[in-house]
């Protein structure tokens, strides 16, 4: 299957609308520019305020700068691949993949959008060098081990991307040694797919180019040309690996 034909069914079926309590926000300031609103569904209650009210400015801003969009129209938030539609009452409803399955399906929901979009934020502020983050787009690819799915220690490695359709991401199997440098142990997919296959590890996307993430059992360090790089105290990543550190027992016993 190549990397295109998993988008191929972008906008061909209504998208679905997510269960569960949800609320609905909307802009107000595109109107000033004869150009329609926005609106967003939001379900999960991890979303903060904040954020809904940074994507809303978003799009305020792209329009106030002079952007125009219509329905059938792609946009790229952080990683994340979105689509619009016509809503009710003239509005442009937001749409994101489900992160589920291939091909892609599209739901009424910005929620993976910010959750990843803050995740990935997170991760590279919690790293003690000058660093921002990089966002990929999930319509590019990455090389990973056949046992990507399965691997429980595994390491990221991020190189310049080659080509736009490249996001410059590797997966290792560190429990693969002797196969690590055997191309036919590595396969090219999407960065959507690989999303879809683990979940876990979207959050270190966007980490920049020159750095590498190893995830070992509880532990998540994040390696630079001089080592390991510090994480900041307190910060995400840093309360992440105590979390995983506190279970790491009560998984073993």
């Amino acid at each position: 299957m190549s990397l295109r034909s998993i988008f191929s069914k972008f906008g061909r079926n209504p998208p679905s609308v997510l269960s569960g309590m949800s609320s609905v926000h909307a802009t107000s300031g595109c109107k000033r520019h004869d150009h329609p609103e926005f609106q967003i569904r939001v379900s999960n209650s991890a979303v903060p305020a904040e954020d809904i009210s940074w994507l809303l400015r978003f799009f305020e801003q792209r329009v106030a700068e002079g952007a125009k969009f219509r329905s059938g129209q792609s946009l790229q938030v952080g990683w994340m691949f979105t689509m619009l539609e016509d809503g009710p009452e003239g509005f442009l409803r937001v749409l994101e993949p489900d992160m589920k399955a291939v091909p892609v399906k599209f739901v009424d929901s910005v929620d993976s959008t910010l959750m990843h979009l803050r995740n990935q934020q997170d991760v590279v502020r919690s790293l003690s060098l000058p660093a921002e983050p990089d966002f990929p787009s999930l319509r590019q690819s990455a090389v990973v081990h056949v046992n990507y799915k399965e691997a429980t220690r595994v390491l990221l490695t991020r190189s310049d991307a080659l080509d736009g359709a490249d996001s410059g991401w590797w997966l290792s199997d560190l429990d693969d040694e002797a196969g690590s440098q055997d191309p036919a142990r590595f396969v090219k997919t999407s960065l959507y797919q690989l999303g879809v296959d683990r979940p876990d590890l979207v959050k270190f996307f966007a980490v920049p180019a020159g750095l590498q993430v190893v995830v070992d059992g509880a532990g998540i360090g994040v390696l630079g040309a001089d080592g390991e790089v510090p994480q900041i105290p307190g910060s995400y990543l840093s309360e992440l690996n105590k979390l995983r550190q506190q279970r790491a027992p009560l998984a073993g016993a």
